[in-house]
């Protein structure tokens, strides 16, 4: 977990893993916000706070929360988070709104075990 805040424009990380429990990994990016204010994280986030799952169909309070967060910085860009799955390799990005996307790509391929990705 990192608090590095990236400003305006394309970004680029890459995630080292070591060691995978279970064999599965799921990581991402997110616009800097709080997850937590206003937002009970056992009651409405049931201890697990994945927010690549929020739109207004699932989790609508949520979703709406996280919306009111938006500020200048974020620009006109409606892609407010996005995940790797390791499993299938699956990429998922959401608007939290209608839009939450699961997509194949070009060069997709999930992880088991140790590796490098990057988003």
């Amino acid at each position: 977990v990192s608090g590095h805040v990236m400003r305006g424009g394309r970004h680029f990380v890459e995630f080292a893993i070591t060691k995978v429990d279970q064999g599965i990994v799921q990581l991402g990016v997110i616009r800097p916000l709080s997850l937590t204010d206003d937002i009970d994280l056992e009651a409405e986030w049931g201890g697990r706070v994945n927010p690549v799952f929020v739109s207004s169909s699932h989790k609508p309070a949520e979703a709406e929360k996280l919306r009111s967060q938006r500020t200048a910085k974020w620009g006109d860009s409606n892609i407010h988070c996005c995940s790797y799955f390791s499993l299938d390799g699956r990429c998922r990005r959401t608007d939290w709104g209608t839009n939450v996307t699961g997509s194949e790509w070009h060069g997709r391929e999930g992880l088991r075990g140790s590796g490098t990705i990057g988003l």
